[in-house]
């Protein structure tokens, strides 16, 4: 039962990092402006799973990054889980763990840009220091470079994508499992302050941890020109993946 447990805990915590790492799940390879900064906070986070007995919930709350930029095409981020509530029950045994999150470091260097087709490539290195407290997160630190891209289609409509390695601490604590992930995402504004878009994500380990993946969409609301509201409903479609996702994000320039 213990394995179970300690498997359902690093399952909500994976999810929790997939939706707190992104504001929109699909990382633009865009950067924030020298003198400027830009604010992703995931007011609310929760995945949710009920199956064959076994219910687990996964909260977090104003998890968020902040940008500032270096140069036109460079940036440098701080993240941080800034409280993360989570509760497992399997087979009658329930147990609750909540705490702080982890700290993550993260640069973006746009390397590529074609204003002509609005298409762009950034290369985003990061690091994830393990700060958290409550038993809500690995002890060990992790890493990973993420490849975002996008352009420009027909009617409006923009395409990002990103491929993402990560090097992960595995189950038993004894060294690095890869983990590869992959996600596309199209947006469509409706006006100049609302837009929709649909995302879908793959993620697999070498570990043997079973695949991730999750479809869904939103809806973004922009209250002005440097205050953007979005909301996202995801559905899993892999088995180590939660049955719904819910996320409330806030994107504040400054």
């Amino acid at each position: 039962m213990r394995r179970t447990l300690t498997g359902g805990w690093l399952l909500a915590a994976g999810v929790l990092v997939a939706a707190t790492a992104h504001a929109q799940i699909t990382e633009t390879p865009d950067t924030v402006a020298p003198g400027r900064f830009l604010l992703r906070l995931d007011a609310l986070s929760l995945a949710l799973n009920h199956d064959a007995g076994t219910r687990y919930a996964a909260n977090g709350v104003a998890s968020s990054f902040l940008t500032t930029g270096l140069t036109n095409s460079l940036d440098v981020q701080v993240g941080a889980e800034v409280f993360i509530d989570q509760r497992f029950d399997s087979g009658g045994l329930n147990d609750r763990r909540s705490g702080i999150g982890d700290l993550y470091f993260r640069t973006k260097w746009k390397f590529y840009d074609d204003p002509s087709t609005g298409t762009a490539v950034a290369l985003l290195p990061f690091v994830k220091l393990p700060t958290s407290t409550g038993g809500v997160g690995q002890k060990s630190a992790e890493g990973g470079l993420i490849v975002p891209w996008k352009a420009d289609l027909l009617g409006g409509i923009s395409l990002t994508a990103m491929g993402e390695l990560d090097f992960l601490r595995n189950d038993t604590d004894t060294g690095y499992d890869s983990f590869w992930f992959a996600s596309v995402a199209l947006h469509r504004p409706v006006t100049k302050a609302l837009g929709f878009y649909g995302e879908m994500t793959l993620g697999k380990s070498s570990g043997g941890r079973p695949a991730e993946g999750k479809l869904g969409g939103g809806v973004k609301l922009s209250v002005s020109d440097d205050v953007t509201w979005d909301y996202a409903i995801y559905r899993g479609i892999a088995s180590g993946t939660s049955a719904w996702t819910h996320v409330l994000r806030l994107n504040w320039g400054f």
